[in-house]
Formats: C-alpha cells, structure tokens, sequence
C-alpha cells in the first residue's frame, strides 16, 4: 500500500470531523487543541508543562506583501473549562531591532509595532468573530471584528529572547459566549505583524489570501481530548493535501498531454523556447509529488504545502499553454 492510501485510508475514521469545516480544508489550516492539566502562569515564558504536551504549529505564509522568506512563527493552544490558552514564539533574527512603543491596552496602534493577532469565530453558522493582539510588551488590543468598542476578559504577557519573542495569552470562553467541549469545532487564525525587518512584513498560519479579516479562510481549531501520541490535526491537513493532489496531477497530466502530444508545432519558435522551463517545471513537480507518496515523509506538512504551491502554479502556467495549443489547433483547422 502506497504512503498516500495510508494517509487516505487512516483520515478515513477523521473524515467526519473535517466535513463540518467551512471552508476546502486543503486550503486552510487545522489544528487539535488539547485539555490543560494545569493551566499555565500568563508570564510570557511558555516553560509550563501544558506546552511541554501541546502540539506546535507553524508554516505560516506571506499575506499580503513582503518578503518570500518570512521569520516564521509557531503556536500551541490548549484548553480547561474556563478559559483558551495560546503560546506563540515568533523567531526574529534581530531581536535588537524589535519594534515596541505602545503601552496603553486597547489602542489598534498596538498592530503597528511587532505585534500577534489571533482571531476566533466560536460559531462557524453566525459571522461573528473577535480579534485579540498584543506586541512584544504584553500590550493588549480586543475587538468584534472592526468594533474595538469590544472588549473581553483576557491577559497576555510577552518576553523577547535571543532569537525569539514569546506571547502567551488566556481568553476566558465566558467572554466569547460559547465554552470549548470535545469535538466542537471553531474558526481560528494567528497573524503576525513584523516590523523589526524594516519594512512590514504580514503573515498568517491559515492564509487569508490579502488581509487579516477573512472569517471564511480562517483555519480550523479543534478541541479534543487529552494529549496523545498521534496529532491529528497534522493527519488531516497532509491527507487533505494528499486528496487534493489527485485533482492537480490529473489535470496537469492533461495539459502536458496536450503539449506532447503534437502541440509544440503549433507554436513558433520563441514560443517553444518560452514554453519548455515551464515542462520542465512541471515534470520536475510531478516528481516530487511521486518521490513523497512513496517515501517515508509523508506527514512532512512542510513538504505537502511545498508540493501543492509547485502542482498549483505548474497547472496554471502549463494550462496556460495548453489553451494557446488549442486555440491554434482550432484556427489551423479553419
């Protein structure tokens, strides 16, 4: 049995969790958020033992403008009766260069030093949802949606490190209107302003394709259960990826057929110079994808996103070309 029937078949029993998501799960994020045994001390140190268990997240993606290669950054949530709990590390190569000038709560300038924004939306069939953000003092700003009227029962505190800046926040559920149970399953986003890199620089975990308040791309945090062996979340996301990627090699199959199979005389000779980086590229993503399906990293969530950013953008150029085949195919037979 290849990698990717085990990835198919073992999210067959997760199946039905992913399908209350709201939005293509292959294209947003999932993540299992666990029941604290203790809750951990809001001090911005994430040396509690909840984070010792919980899960870390992160490959987060440019969402708006900056560089290719961000400073990324990892989370973990988990939960108790009363309240959620997060722990973000943002790496930062020049903690010297920290932005961090607001220091009265509740001011949306916050988002304008080195800051962390965290959306929740408890009710995936109501739009409501709540932003929280704080900068790398613990300086804390709430709203419902654009109302920064809205303020909730929260704490952050922050720490800055050799190569990192730690947040660690607790957002009691009595504020949101909905208690974390079992099974529930809410929107979620965490988004990170840069500044310490001279220019801005917005990321996200789930990407929300342009902008920040985009409840419908936000990502899914589940609640669960106690911590075990297995995530589940990261099961899910690379058997989506792997799902997803039967579509994009069947159609990119297609369009390189079309190119092969007689195509290129249709196209002058600049053109074929043009159109061949591009096969390769194609060919190249093709492989790729064949050499994870058969190896032993197939839960390497890094290298399914990899793979599916290469089959997207060769689909898209390769289908591009395609469609100039056809059309002087369709033009030759005039």
């Amino acid at each position: 049995m290849t990698a990717r029937m085990v990835l198919l078949a073992s999210a067959g029993a997760l199946w039905s969790v992913a399908a209350v998501l709201a939005a293509e799960i292959s294209d947003t994020r999932v993540y299992e958020c666990v029941r604290a045994g203790q809750a951990p001390v809001i001090d911005g140190k994430l040396d509690d033992a909840c984070w010792r268990q919980a899960s870390k997240t992160d490959q987060f993606v440019r969402i708006i403008r900056g560089p290719e290669v961000i400073q990324q950054t990892l989370f973990q949530v988990v939960y108790d009766d009363g309240h959620l709990y997060l722990g973000v590390t943002c790496l930062e190569a020049d903690p010297e260069a920290i932005q961090a000038t607001v220091r009265l709560a509740d001011l949306s300038g916050v988002m304008g030093d080195d800051a962390v924004e965290i959306f929740v939306r408890p009710d995936l069939n109501e739009p409501d949802y709540y932003q929280f953000a704080a900068n790398s003092l613990g300086t804390r700003y709430d709203g419902k949606a654009f109302d920064a009227g809205w303020n909730a029962d929260w704490q952050a505190a922050a720490s800055v490190g050799e190569d990192a800046w730690y947040l660690e926040c607790t957002i009691s559920f009595a504020s949101l209107g909905r208690f974390g149970v079992a099974g529930a399953v809410w929107g979620f986003n965490v988004n990170r302003d840069r500044q310490a890199g001279g220019d801005t620089e917005w990321s996200g975990w789930s990407d929300t394709m342009g902008g920040f308040h985009t409840p419908a791309r936000f990502g899914s945090l589940i609640f669960g259960g106690q911590p075990g062996r297995v995530d589940r979340a990261l099961l899910i996301e690379c058997a989506a990826y792997a799902k997803h990627s039967i579509e994009l090699e069947a159609r990119l199959n297609e369009h390189l057929r079309t190119v092969r199979e007689g195509g290129l005389e249709f196209l002058t000779k600049e053109e074929r110079q043009r159109v061949e980086p591009t096969v390769d590229a194609a060919e190249q993503a093709l492989g790729t994808l064949k050499e994870l399906i058969a190896g032993d990293s197939a839960l390497d969530l890094e290298a399914w996103m990899k793979v599916m950013a290469d089959l997207r953008a060769a689909a898209k150029q390769v289908g591009e070309v395609a469609w100039t085949i056809r059309f002087a195919r369709l033009l030759a037979d005039d």
